[in-house]
């Protein structure tokens, strides 16, 4: 991550009058360098062709890889695969119009260590008053947003034999109807994470996704669908620049003091063992 790349967000964006936007997973793609500055930031390294149009980044031990704006199949325009030491291979996909600060929520769960629990994901839907019910097939469950345009479904397909489970999103372009399956109806995007993905990055996603904070975005910028609040604001670019330069200090002093940390819990691992017995100081005498 350098000055000179910051330096760009900040040309790219100051100028511009900033709408208030909502619901946020409405409001449009936004800038991709919300998800692709963080993992350089995190030490993350681009690893495709200068010139190809599709962006490669790989995590420092080579465990994770995110590619971007896919040429070959547009409907996987994010797609991100994870192997993580001692445990099973995942994957996501997301079409293009999925909002960067969404699919942040789960990008930003590979630049730290995994908690010891992670919520429970159908309350985190609750919580924000999301209806959730038994998917259409029976198999599993899917979470309606309030206004019937985003939903979640975690399920096994019917018409597969020995299918997984997996999370299948979609932000629809109109409420859904009383008599139609969520899923149905024309997309705005899709999103698709496998049945390995971790509790932790699964919640990461719906609590971006969930959030009623609006998205800053600039007129002009994004087709808005059908329904979509934007407020003028008298705020500019500048607000979204400085945000963006914050949040990629930040992660830099994250990964700083983990880097610090490890080296720490490293160097007492290696440590001379301590003697089963230690003379005390009236033996020493």
């Amino acid at each position: 991550m350098t000055e000179r790349q910051l330096a760009t967000f900040r040309h790219d964006h100051e100028s511009h009058f900033l709408h208030v936007t909502s619901p946020r997973y409405l409001a449009g793609s936004g800038d991709a360098r919300h998800i692709t500055h963080a993992l350089l930031a995190a030490g993350w390294s681009v690893t495709s062709d200068p010139a190809c149009p599709q962006t490669q980044l790989d995590s420092p031990d080579l465990s994770a890889r995110l590619e971007v704006a896919s040429q070959f199949t547009p409907s996987r325009w994010w797609h991100l695969t994870a192997k993580p030491s001692e445990a099973t291979t995942w994957s996501a996909s997301f079409s293009r119009q999925v909002p960067a600060e969404i699919l942040a929520g789960l990008t930003d769960t590979l630049l730290t260590s995994a908690p010891a629990d992670a919520p429970d994901p159908w309350g985190l839907f609750r919580e924000a008053n999301w209806s959730v019910t038994q998917s259409e097939n029976g198999t599993g469950l899917e979470a309606l947003s309030p206004d019937r345009r985003m939903v979640v479904e975690y399920s096994r397909p019917l018409d597969i034999e020995f299918a997984s489970f997996s999370w299948r999103i979609r932000a629809k372009k109109y409420p859904a109807a009383a008599d139609e399956s969520p899923l149905d109806g024309l997309a705005v995007w899709d999103g698709w994470l496998n049945q390995h993905t971790p509790a932790h990055a699964v919640a990461g996603f719906i609590t971006a996704l969930t959030s009623t904070e609006p998205l800053l975005r600039g007129l002009g910028q994004h087709g808005w669908p059908f329904g979509v609040q934007h407020e003028r604001t008298s705020r500019t670019g500048r607000v979204v620049a400085d945000a963006h330069q914050q949040r990629v200090k930040g992660i830099q002093a994250l990964v700083r003091t983990a880097r610090r940390c490890g080296r720490l819990d490293a160097a007492a691992t290696t440590a001379a063992p301590v003697p089963a017995s230690v003379p005390t100081a009236a033996h020493a005498r």
